[in-house]
């Protein structure tokens, strides 16, 4: 959830057994697997109808139920879209139907095929204004907007693009739990925010993270490792900044139940899975989707199983 939106070896969905085969295989072996899995899928969205700008703008108005000025977190994997136009415009589509008004975020993250904790161990400096997004393309080229805003945290940085972007993403570097109250994730839920997914579904939500860290020792699975990592982020002005974050630890969050979870325990209209012309698709409403999971997780029902629970 989250890690690498257009890598398929990230998926929640699969990362038990993919988190298995990583650990028993060679790592020839696992590439040549993920390869070939790789263009089974291409060669499958081949055979898919191509989507228009038309259809795409039909997609996110009545399938995703975006509006104008909503605020919009957008995850991504543009592997799995046959899309009829350059990519490159989904911006702009994406601009003509939540207006002027409206503010998209992107995720961001710098960490390229490895956990945040990997990352983190390699003592790299983050730069606000030069650190790649790997999240996928489509954030690359959001990042790299005029008008994009970067939050300063290391692992978990937001672009947003907007009346609201530097609202949103002004006091992420105050997150030593990336998914905090300071996070641009958390402030989805105080500006009746959406999150939508173009070509993946809710394994990649991030967001629901939000209740981990809200919660923080109270919540049932210890989700962290205990280390806090000072790292040096260099801002806008280019001064240097020590910002303080945990990483996850990938064992527990690897079991995450993820859209199964989504399925069994939140009303439709607070969070759906959509098959669109074959491709992936979903869409979730932050502030109910936050409420619901968090009355779930104090009584004790997470999306993690109880066998990763903190004794």
């Amino acid at each position: 959830m989250g890690r690498d939106d257009d890598s398929n070896r990230l998926a929640i969905e699969d990362m038990s057994i993919a988190g298995l085969g990583r650990k028993i295989l060679p790592a020839v072996a696992y590439e040549s697997i993920v390869r070939k899995k790789k263009e089974r899928e291409r060669a499958k969205l081949a055979n898919l109808p191509r989507l228009t700008e038309s259809d795409f703008v039909d997609i996110l108005t009545n399938d995703l139920r975006l509006t104008s000025g909503d605020v919009v977190f957008v995850h991504s994997s543009l592997d799995h879209l046959n899309l009829d136009f350059p990519f490159y415009r989904i911006l702009t589509l994406l601009r003509e139907v939540i207006g002027p008004e409206g503010t998209m975020l992107f995720p961001a993250y710098p960490n390229h095929r490895i956990s945040s904790y990997e990352y983190l161990l390699r003592g790299k400096v983050f730069d606000i204004r030069r650190t790649p997004s790997y999240a996928g393309l489509l954030t690359e080229f959001a990042r790299k907007q005029p008008t994009a805003v970067r939050s300063l945290h290391p692992t978990k940085s937001v672009s947003a693009i907007g009346p609201l972007a530097k609202e949103l993403t002004a006091t992420h570097q105050n997150s030593r739990y990336p998914y905090d109250a300071c996070s641009p994730f958390y402030k989805l839920t105080e500006h009746q925010g959406k999150i939508v997914g173009l070509g993946v579904w809710t394994s990649r939500i991030s967001f629901a993270y939000c209740v981990d860290d809200a919660m923080k020792e109270e919540f049932p699975a210890r989700v962290y490792h205990d280390r806090a990592f000072a790292v040096p982020c260099i801002d806008y002005e280019g001064k240097t900044q020590i910002v303080e974050t945990y990483a996850h630890n990938m064992r527990i969050i690897d079991a995450h139940e993820g859209p199964n979870f989504f399925r069994t325990h939140l009303a439709n209209d607070v969070c759906a899975d959509l098959t669109i012309k074959g491709m992936k698709f979903f869409r979730a409403d932050a502030r109910t989707f936050f409420d619901d999971l968090l009355a779930l997780a104090q009584q004790g029902i997470t999306v993690y199983p109880r066998s990763v629970y903190s004794k």
